[in-house]
């Protein structure tokens, strides 16, 4: 419990309601001082010129990709039909604040029998089809993308917050750079998808956290509560986040006052689930429909027979709609298939997301993450108890349940705990007493920006040397969502009757005039092919293993591998990992 001890003037509080304000240690010392202060807000600045460059530039003009459509149906039908029907698996939250600008390029709503029956995935399909028929589905996606991006922003701005109230403005500032020059966080903000939406939401409650921590009372355990609705009406996920502020709110009150810690508990459970019936009621007033009911109560069955700790959850005081998106997650939780360094596999694997990191993450940003617990030793205890409760504490709750889920899918799903841990990173501009240090950092920082522009348009598939090419190494969104899907139909306009195996979300269809690859004899292949990489080692690593035997001459976005056969292709199987791309001018043949 020593942890949870609050400062010395807790202990001499006299209100039960409320404590006394602590007095915080001095951050702003041993900064590296001011030069190395003012270096590091030049560079925040730099960074979210060029993360707003490249992310608007992206949004634009990529290709939907697999979460999309169904997330931008869901959220538009939301906020038109005031209905929830086509929202069963995540929270609705991400996708209805990204459908706010869509709306004002008036998407087509069908009304078709898919909204009728509740079938999400069809809906998907129809909205995508209505809106591409009227030529607005280009204006509707992108407007929808802002949000995710204007939401990665505000992630650095909450870890420049974090980090200034830890460790100094250069802490936090230097936090900031390192978020938004990773080319993977500008390559997953300019989509419309849940990840960054819930790591904005899981640093608002480690801000709240440390806002609890530093002065415990009622009013901020409400806004604790707050924070955790926000993040439940952002993923189901936020079921851990939530479990974890309520043990602090009690654990850092209970030696002094056992009634308040209750009392700050019980405030964080009860507005959190309060502030869950409010957003849900709020966008579906009278429900969502007898369909959805009897769908509801059907998940909720199912799904509570599959563990002990699903049923408790599924138990929860939370409205139908959120219980019926939480069952649907355990109902349709299965082993997934999985690649990574040249290994596939079903489920998960404990080293996937650190190794998925050293892929995806600059030096700089990995340089900083070793060195910032050293730069943290010389902070003083109060320092290092408050970062352990509002920052460790999150990120170590927020990894331990990825780690529980048996999807390896990208370090999408570690997002929230690498935004975490990039604020105890940037303490290492305090570190920067000497000349070769600061000599360190100027590369660091380099690095950094050399992937932003190194990246270029294709952030998404950007990854660190030695991992390249990347398709070799890494699969699934830490490469290709479907994002070149454009760029491939604008390549078969050039290459008729080619074979084509891409990863292509709903309501999209495989360019015209491309023959499909997937399903096909060997034999019969022969000419131009072009295959998405995420097909080639994961979805389909079975079905096209022998075409991981053939080498690529070519690439479309980092993401979608060409081939050209001037024969009947060997139909053996081939290796786990991808050849390497062929000689300039030569076509494809076999290792």
């Amino acid at each position: 419990m020593a942890l949870f001890r609050s400062h010395r003037s807790l202990r001499s509080f006299g209100s039960r309601n409320a404590c006394p304000d602590i007095d915080l240690p001095t951050h702003n010392a041993g900064e590296g001082g001011a030069p190395a202060r003012v270096a590091a807000i030049v560079a925040l600045a730099a960074a979210v010129v060029l993360y707003l460059v490249s992310g608007l530039w992206q949004a634009a003009h990529d290709a939907p990709t697999v979460d999309e459509t169904v997330d931008l149906s869901s959220g538009v039908a939301t906020l038109v039909r005031h209905d929830l029907r086509m929202n069963p698996e995540h929270p609705p939250l991400p996708k209805v604040l990204s459908a706010v600008p869509a709306l004002f390029a008036h998407p087509v709503v069908p009304d078709t029998e898919a909204w009728r029956s509740g079938d999400w995935f069809d809906f998907a399909d129809d909205f995508v089809s209505a809106n591409r028929d009227a030529g607005r589905l280009d204006q509707v996606l992108f407007l929808a993308r802002l949000v995710p991006l204007a939401e990665g922003l505000a992630c650095a701005g909450l870890l420049f917050v974090l980090g200034r109230r830890l460790f100094g403005p250069g802490a936090g500032a230097t936090a900031g750079v390192l978020w938004l020059t990773t080319p993977t966080v500008v390559g997953l903000a300019h989509f419309l998808s849940i990840d960054v939406a819930f790591t904005l939401a899981t640093l608002v409650v480690a801000w709240t956290v440390l806002n609890f921590v530093d002065r415990p009372d009622v009013a901020r355990a409400a806004w604790l509560g707050v924070a955790c609705a926000a993040a439940l009406a952002t993923r189901h996920s936020a079921l851990s986040l939530w479990a974890y502020a309520v043990m602090v709110a009690l654990a850092v009150l209970w030696r002094v006052d056992r009634r308040l810690a209750l009392r700050c508990g019980a405030v964080v459970i009860f507005v959190a689930c309060a502030g869950v019936w409010m957003a849900t009621r709020v966008l579906a007033p009278t429900g969502s429909g007898e369909v959805f009911a009897a769908r509801s109560e059907s998940l909720v069955a199912e799904a509570s027979s599959k563990s002990t700790v699903a049923r408790a959850a599924l138990a929860l005081p939370f409205p139908s709609e959120f219980r019926a998106g939480l069952g649907y997650l355990v109902v349709t939780s299965d082993e997934r298939p999985a690649y990574l360094f040249g290994h596939a596999w079903n489920g998960s694997r404990a080293w996937y997301f650190p190794a998925s990191l050293l892929t995806k993450l600059p030096l700089g940003s990995l340089v900083a993450l070793v060195l910032g617990p050293f730069a943290m030793r010389g902070r003083g205890s109060d320092t290092r108890r408050r970062t352990l409760l509002a920052i460790v504490g999150p990120a170590v709750v927020s990894f331990g349940f990825v780690l529980a889920q048996p999807l390896n899918l990208g370090v999408r799903y570690v997002l929230p705990t690498l935004a975490l841990v990039l604020v105890p990173a940037g303490a290492v501009v305090g570190w920067l007493s000497t000349r070769p240090r600061r000599a360190l950092a100027g590369v660091a920082l380099a690095t950094q920006f050399a992937a932003m522009i190194g990246a270029g348009s294709h952030a998404l598939a950007w990854t660190a040397p030695p991992f390249r090419p990347a398709y070799r190494w890494v699969s699934d969104s830490n490469l290709d969502y479907g994002q070149d899907n454009d760029r491939v139909a604008t390549w078969a306009a050039a290459h008729p009757d080619a074979w084509v195996a891409l990863l292509r979300p709903r309501g999209v269809d495989n360019p015209a005039g491309v023959r499909e690859l997937r399903g096909s004899s060997p034999a019969e292949v022969q000419g131009w092919i072009a295959v998405s990489a995420t097909r080639l080692t994961q979805l389909d690593r079975d079905q096209l293993s022998w075409l991981r035997a053939y080498c690529p001459v070519g690439e479309i976005g980092g993401s979608v591998l060409l081939y050209r056969l001037v024969g009947p292709p060997d139909a053996s199987p081939g290796p786990t990992m991808p050849a390497s791309p062929c000689d300039a001018g030569e076509p494809s043949t076999r290792s």
